[in-house]
């Protein structure tokens, strides 16, 4: 069986809260394509580790630096999902 990825450009956006029911701080990872459509990311195990990909969109996130990502694109009850397999910071263009 042979799973093929989509590949996209996107500028990670991280909010972060508080789980009002269990009071631990959590990570909301979104991304938005083609405005007004919002994803929200879901890094998945795959080709790399699903804390590693965290890292890197909350990293990228916070310098606003754009990022190539491989991904699977679903409907959820939520809305929109990406659940990306793999990650690639992007250097930073210079304005």
């Amino acid at each position: 069986m042979h799973v093929q990825f989509n590949k996209r450009t996107i500028t990670p956006i991280a909010n972060k809260y508080q789980d009002k029911k269990t009071g631990q701080d959590k990570v909301s990872l979104k991304a938005t394509v083609l405005s007004p459509v919002q994803y929200t990311l879901k890094p998945t195990p795959g080709m790399m580790p699903p804390e590693q990909i965290q890292a890197v969109l909350l990293e990228c996130a916070e310098n606003y630096q754009e990022v190539e990502i491989e991904f699977v694109e679903r409907q959820t009850s939520y809305g929109a999902e990406m659940q990306i397999y793999s990650i690639k910071p992007l250097m930073k263009k210079n304005p």
